[in-house]
């Protein structure tokens, strides 16, 4: 291929060009088009589980059910604005930009359904820290009353906090750029549902609120005190159970309620560790990416081939964040018998719960059955080489 000296930059800006029109489509047609609703369908199906489960009147006697159970409500409330703001776009249909009303409301549902299932985290990390470093003392303030008084306050000022959202989005005409790749001089009108550019003093608020206080609030106090009251838990778990052994041995076989209730406690914080750990690795890559593009070169940052990148490095970390919101259910589901005990218990499981359990054991009998047959056959086979060798010599 040749080339002048005078063509080399056509060539280059075509081909950075390329890389971000590929970008885009990666991002648009693979991310959100495929994985967007793949991840919509099995949260949806595993929050309303959860729901149905912690529901139950054998778990809504623990506090920390009722935790799961508003934490189910707010994953719901997560995975829909996750496809109004991510999914639909990339269907070429935005809710958002169709009136202010639906700007501001997806936009307070997003950070506000975030912020509410992140503490709602929190909260049952403190709540299960505190029943297993003083289980007697601490049995009072760990009640389910106490549980829905503290996910009401939760909720209320978590709304107050993000409440300035109803006021500052409206539906702008935002500059987008197209074709020049170094200038950021071509650009055609775009609508969308941004910050208020005709009040300053909230465009630096916003400003302010998104970079710093919003990364403080909604993830680094959840991380650290979930870090913290998980590795309480964890080290509390480890000697109680060491600790319950050599007393069975001196004491003998503990009693059938106590050793049962001491199981669905242990159960309960298996499930919120995996799901705070789930938290603490899916989201955290996002919120760095964040910082890390907020306070990025701006001169770089208007450039189309970098915003193509971002927006594809943002899709592919933003994806994983989001699945956070949607594999609770499948976590409980692992890590928790009595979960497990439970869901089995619904009314639409248990109906087709042994028709299931027939199907697999038939499904394994035939596999058995087949392979019998076939070593039958087979040892027929090698007996009649044998008896023809037999015969031959």
């Amino acid at each position: 291929m040749n080339l002048t000296l005078d063509h080399i930059p056509d060539y280059y800006q075509e081909k950075a060009h390329d890389r971000a029109n590929f970008y885009h489509w990666y991002a648009d047609r693979i991310i959100y088009r495929v994985f967007g609703p793949f991840i919509a369908v099995i949260g949806l199906i595993g929050s309303t589980m959860s729901c149905l489960v912690f529901y139950r009147k054998t778990l809504r006697k623990k506090s920390c059910s009722i935790y799961f159970f508003v934490l189910a409500l707010a994953d719901l409330l997560c995975l829909l604005c996750i496809q109004v703001h991510f999914v639909l776009p990339a269907y070429n249909y935005n809710v958002l930009i169709k009136s202010n009303f639906f700007c501001k409301v997806f936009v307070f549902g997003i950070y506000f359904s975030f912020d509410l299932a992140n503490y709602l985290l929190t909260v049952c990390s403190i709540d299960r820290a505190l029943i297993v470093l003083c289980p007697m003392k601490c049995r009072k303030f760990c009640s389910p009353q106490i549980a829905y008084i503290i996910t009401t306050v939760l909720i209320i000022v978590l709304a107050l906090l993000n409440i300035h959202f109803l006021y500052g989005f409206v539906v702008y005409d935002v500059h987008h750029p197209t074709v020049d790749y170094t200038t950021n001089t071509t650009s055609i009108l775009v609508r969308h549902c941004h910050c208020r550019q005709d009040v300053k003093l909230y465009e630096k608020f916003f400003y302010f609120y998104d970079s710093y206080f919003d990364v403080i609030k909604s993830n680094l106090i959840p991380f650290m005190i979930m870090i913290v009251c998980n590795f309480i838990i964890i080290i509390r778990v480890l000697k109680s159970s060491r600790l319950r052994h050599s007393n069975r041995r001196v004491n003998g076989i503990m009693s059938r309620k106590s050793k049962r209730k001491h199981e669905k406690d242990r159960q309960l914080t298996l499930m919120l560790v995996g799901s705070a750990m789930a938290f603490l690795f899916l989201t955290l890559p996002t919120e760095i990416n964040d910082i890390i593009q907020s306070h990025g070169n701006k001169q770089q940052a208007k450039q189309l081939l970098n915003i193509k990148r971002n927006y594809f490095i943002t899709a592919h970390l933003a994806t994983l964040s989001h699945l956070n919101y949607a594999i609770h259910f499948y976590i409980y589901t692992l890590t928790g018998e009595v979960f497990r005990q439970q869901l089995i218990k619904l009314w639409p499981i248990n109906i087709c719960w042994p028709y299931l359990m027939q199907i697999i054991q038939k499904s394994g009998t035939t596999k058995t059955t087949t392979l019998s047959v076939k070593g039958v056959n087979n040892c027929r086979e090698t007996r009649m080489d044998t008896i023809n060798d037999e015969f031959t010599l």
